[in-house]
């Protein structure tokens, strides 16, 4: 039974690298969820939340591929319950000024941000859980949504583990 597999690789900040780990996933068939990489607080490094499809006996697996390629410096498996994670959206809506209070109360309601006003249109930011932002997209798809961006998810052990060199 394929699962959903959250891994946080501390990678050295070099050109490639992004792409040695999205074809390492590639060439085994894991199919790649949602995939985010920044800079660190030490700029020599970035962190890279992958969210993957795989099969149970495979998490050891990848993580072990992971950690051989060159410059991933450590790789963690966080398990659901035992992470904290967060994804930005931003959506841009059809908006009429007779559907703006509407729209407004929706994107309120979900503790939203408008981040632009257009004659026609409203664009929104919200933070949070996939499931929150599957939501909100779901109640704002009755207004037509013009275009999306999702951030993917970005993701951090819970309590006191720290994943650095």
């Amino acid at each position: 039974m394929i699962q959903r597999l959250t891994v946080s690789a501390l990678v050295r900040n070099r050109s490639g690298v992004l792409l040695r780990v999205a074809g390492l996933f590639a060439r085994r068939g894991y199919n790649i969820r949602s995939l985010t990489v920044s800079e660190t607080e030490h700029p020599e490094f970035s962190r890279m939340t992958v969210v993957a499809e795989v099969e149970p006996e495979q998490v050891k697996q990848v993580e072990a591929q992971l950690l051989k390629l060159e410059d991933v410096i450590k790789v963690a498996h966080l398990e659901e319950g035992k992470l904290v994670s967060s994804e930005l959206l931003l959506i841009k809506v059809h908006c009429l000024n007779k559907d703006r209070p509407q729209v407004l109360k929706t994107v309120i309601a979900y503790g939203a941000r408008v981040k632009d006003i257009g004659h026609t249109m409203l664009t929104a930011e919200l933070t949070g859980e996939p499931e929150r932002i599957d939501s909100f997209i779901a109640d704002m798809s009755v207004h037509g949504i013009a275009e999306l961006s999702r951030s993917g998810i970005t993701a951090l052990e819970s309590g006191d583990t720290v994943i650095n060199d």
